[in-house]
């Protein structure tokens, strides 16, 4: 009978070792975030530990987490900080115009509210997306908002899966809260960065297929400016 004891003593080193990796960039972004009080510095290390994340999915797993981690919270600082602020005053606009609904009636309020629906759902895409494609496209600075919903609407897919793997994670967070401190951030960023790598490869295939000649669907859009945005200028 073959022995596999290696086998499975290798997996199990494995697993523990990614057990360890996923604990250490979450503690990272509790620590980081902290330091600068949240105000300043929760927005740089998010985009920190998707920086990590993504060389993980897509480039090297042996990557030295810290080294990779602070590299990014200080050449992101500034960028990250307006992104997120970006998202944070899209999302007070929305919180006051929820709360307005409810002094308005009628058409109005009709009006209203379907103009927060739409909005909400776009807001969402942006809250999956737009930190992912930071840090994976090197683009002008409100590119990345039109880059971020473009690959989101293209991929409905890969949004699905997102809302159910963070369903599933934040399902066991609350009935483990035990993990939070050590996982909550970088499990649930992994989940995002793991679907929206797929949305990107899917996005960069159906962009070679138009290129090839293989598939006509997507001619009426742009193809060159969709191009240069979308893998021209991926980052290394």
């Amino acid at each position: 009978m073959e022995n596999n004891y290696g086998f499975f003593a290798t997996k199990w080193y494995r697993i523990m070792e990614w057990i360890w990796r996923l604990a250490f960039l979450n503690i990272l972004w509790l620590v980081f975030t902290i330091a600068g009080l949240g105000v300043i510095s929760v927005f740089p290390a998010t985009v920190a530990v998707y920086t990590v994340l993504r060389k993980w999915l897509i480039r090297d797993p042996e990557v030295a987490i810290f080294t990779v981690f602070w590299s990014s919270f200080k050449k992101d600082f500034f960028k990250a900080n307006g992104l997120g602020y970006i998202l944070l005053l899209i999302g007070f606009v929305l919180y006051f115009n929820y709360n307005y609904l409810a002094i308005v009636s009628g058409l109005e309020h009709t009006l209203i509210l379907l103009f927060w629906y739409i909005s909400m759902a776009i807001y969402l895409l942006l809250l999956f997306f737009l930190f992912p494609v930071y840090v994976h496209y090197e683009l002008r600075f409100f590119q990345y908002f039109r880059t971020a919903l473009l690959i989101a609407i293209s991929n409905p897919l890969s949004l699905i899966s997102i809302i159910a793997s963070l369903t599933v994670g934040l399902a066991v967070f609350y009935f483990i809260p035990g993990l939070v401190p050590f996982y909550f951030a970088s499990v649930l960023m992994w989940l995002i960065m793991w679907n929206v790598t797929h949305a990107f490869r899917r996005t960069e295939w159906k962009l070679q297929r138009i290129e090839d000649g293989d598939d006509v669907s997507w001619r009426k859009y742009s193809y060159k400016s969709v191009k240069d945005k979308i893998i021209s200028m991926r980052q290394s």
